[in-house]
């Protein structure tokens, strides 16, 4: 089974350049600019890691929350890492409440991420870049 990673972030330039790179490793990434094409693709059941934008429309909404929401009433086994640009220690407490793994405030370094990846059991982890 090919591991699977989809990334969701409104700047499409972002979401390819995250592609790209982790596309270097040993795993499949599917990538979604807005939350329900991602809410689509999760529900396949076949994502094993949600890395996305918080704010997806570049205005308050929160929609990585709700795709978090989305991930835990449908019982998916999918670890969600989100990121955002406006840190809000209130958004970032709600994350973790629904089920986040991690919660970046961007930029994000690349070691960061495939760390965080990594930990949440990625098989053969990614390379240290």
């Amino acid at each position: 089974m090919s591991y699977k990673i989809l990334v969701v972030d409104d700047e499409s330039a972002t979401a390819f350049g995250l592609k790209t790179l982790l596309e270097r490793e040993d795993v499949e990434v599917l990538t979604a600019v807005n939350a329900q094409s991602a809410q689509e693709i999760l529900g396949t059941g076949e994502i094993q890691v949600l890395l996305s934008d918080i704010r997806l429309k570049g205005t308050l909404d929160a929609e990585g929350l709700e795709l978090l929401r989305f991930v835990r009433d449908r019982g998916l086994k999918t670890h969600t890492i989100l990121m955002t640009g406006y840190g809000d220690p209130a958004v970032m407490q709600k994350a973790f409440e629904l089920g986040a793994a991690y919660y970046f405030e961007k930029p994000v370094e690349l070691t960061t991420l495939s760390e965080a990846i990594r930990e949440l059991g990625v098989p053969n982890g990614l390379s240290r870049g």
